[in-house]
């Protein structure tokens, strides 16, 4: 017998250091999707919910658009935001007759105004319509701060596997397997949730190598039982001033399995916590490298400025350097929609003479004066073209290219995550003939430039999602977490 899903959520990871309101003009900017348009733009995707409409005929779900927002991360989420996505969840589940379940694709990062569980938040207002007997399966980026409040909201939560995060589209599949597994059965799973007092950081999260692939290779081990029904291994996001910081593990399935599970994953998190640390080079040093390096293009890697992590993306220490070295070939790219307009109104063939970036924090560093010829001036849009988030339209906003003469600076009005090359492309750069590219980003970079890269470097420069955590200022998280505190001893059970 089919049943009726509705389908739904918000994403957003919540930067509290970050000085951007994400206000109900950001998700609209980025992703705002209601009614028939919601599948209409999602469908065929590599999303959560676009894997949960592909799984819906092999389960006999018939599925039912709500309302879909997401932000690119910024700051705190504003109260009117949240509320205008919540109110028409909840009232889409009250209106839809025979509803039989709920499936969701959340963050677990997202922090509101006055609320620091939001994501809780929006499932407990959904359960709080909906009643005890009518399961909710939500999906979650692994860089959730996952909390008990949102575990015990949820009948089950699905986090993503993989970074750079490439199967979103797979874990909405399997959120769609999962619910249809609770209405055919009636079976609950037990829920199994351990916070690991340990703060990471993007780049070290990779789970093609490192530490974070030994537990990933863990956690698939643990869900082949077949007394598990998920399993996810949580990363964390440390660039949030809230009490629930930290990595995790969450099991499902039957109760001695699931928690036996919970405690071996969170146990490998924890032994490898010497190994998460990151390792970076100076600005000099990595500039220096890929200037004179015979092969190309080489990634600078910026994690500080992370736009994926909340940064503002108009850090200049990099720039400066770059400027300074003038090297034969290479691009940056800088949000600065005054340096845009500003090359919009010279226009094309003509020279460009002013400031570029540093407008958000001076943490950041000031802005760099650039001279040069526009080699673009226009507004740019693509959709994306790698797994991840792979057909979602982008919208660069007005965007130029000043080029000083081989080195040319990107500059966007809108706020760009650098998951994919169509984002040079779009401006008439062609990256694998570049000598070095500058990466806004933690790890997800790879998904879209792993295979034209010929090397890269995680640079140390100032930011609010820097990748020595202990440089954060923290005022509401007071741990205890490892590296904050170098000789905490922990284990599973504490």
């Amino acid at each position: 017998m089919t049943k009726r899903i509705l389908v739904g959520g918000i994403w957003h990871e919540t930067n509290s250091f970050s000085p951007i309101p994400t206000d109900l003009a950001a998700f609209r900017a980025f992703q705002y999707l209601e009614g028939d348009a919601l599948f209409d733009e999602l469908r065929g995707t590599n999303c959560e919910i676009g894997g949960m409409l592909a799984a819906a005929p092999r389960h006999d779900l018939e599925l039912i658009p709500s309302v879909h927002a997401g932000a690119v991360p910024s700051g705190i989420v504003t109260r009117a935001a949240l509320d205008a996505v919540v109110d028409r969840l909840v009232a889409d589940a009250r209106a839809t007759e025979g509803l039989d379940g709920i499936l969701l694709a959340l963050h677990g990062a997202m922090v509101a105004d006055g609320i620091d569980e939001a994501d809780a938040h929006v499932v407990a207002a959904l359960r709080a319509a909906v009643g005890p007997r009518v399961p909710i399966v939500a999906s979650f980026d692994s860089h959730a701060n996952m909390t008990e409040s949102l575990v015990a909201a949820a009948d089950i939560l699905v986090g993503y596997d993989t970074l750079p995060h490439v199967d979103m589209g797979a874990r909405g599949e399997e959120a769609a397997a999962l619910i249809a597994r609770l209405l055919g059965t009636g079976d609950r799973p037990t829920k199994a949730y351990r916070r690991v007092p340990l703060l990471s950081v993007p780049q070290m999260q990779a789970t093609t190598d490192g530490p974070m692939k030994l537990v990933s290779d863990l956690r698939a081990e643990i869900e082949r039982d077949p007394a598990i029904w998920t399993c996810s291994a949580i990363m964390g996001f440390p660039y949030c001033d809230v009490p629930q910081l930290g990595m995790g593990a969450l099991a499902y399935g039957e109760a001695g399995a699931a928690r036996l599970a919970c405690d071996r994953l969170a146990a490998r998190i924890w032994a490898l916590r010497e190994d998460f640390l990151p390792r970076l080079v100076s600005p000099a040093e990595a500039v220096h490298a890929a200037a004179t390096a015979n092969t190309r293009p080489r990634m600078l890697v910026e994690p500080a400025d992370n736009v994926g992590g909340g940064a503002p993306g108009d850090g200049t220490t990099i720039l400066a350097a770059l400027v300074a070295a003038r090297p034969d070939s290479g691009v940056a790219v800088i949000w600065d929609p005054r340096a845009a307009a500003e090359a919009a109104r010279i226009g094309v063939g003509g020279r460009f003479d002013g400031p570029v970036g540093g407008r958000t924090l001076a943490l950041h560093g000031a802005p760099v004066r650039v001279a040069g010829h526009v080699r673009f001036a226009a507004p740019a849009r693509y959709r994306r073209d790698k797994a991840y988030f792979n057909g979602q339209s982008v919208d660069m906003g007005p965007s130029a290219v000043i080029d000083l003469g081989g080195f040319k600076i990107v500059v966007t009005s809108e706020r760009i995550m650098p998951f994919d090359t169509a984002h040079l492309r779009a401006v008439g750069i062609d990256p694998e003939r570049e000598r070095l590219i500058t990466m806004k980003c933690g790890s997800n970079w790879s998904a879209g430039f792993g295979d034209v890269a010929a090397g890269h470097a995680y640079v140390d420069t100032p930011g609010i999602t820097s990748s020595n955590v202990e440089r954060m200022p923290y005022a509401r998280f007071r741990g205890p977490a490892f590296p904050l505190q170098r000789d905490l001893d922990w284990t599973p059970g504490d």
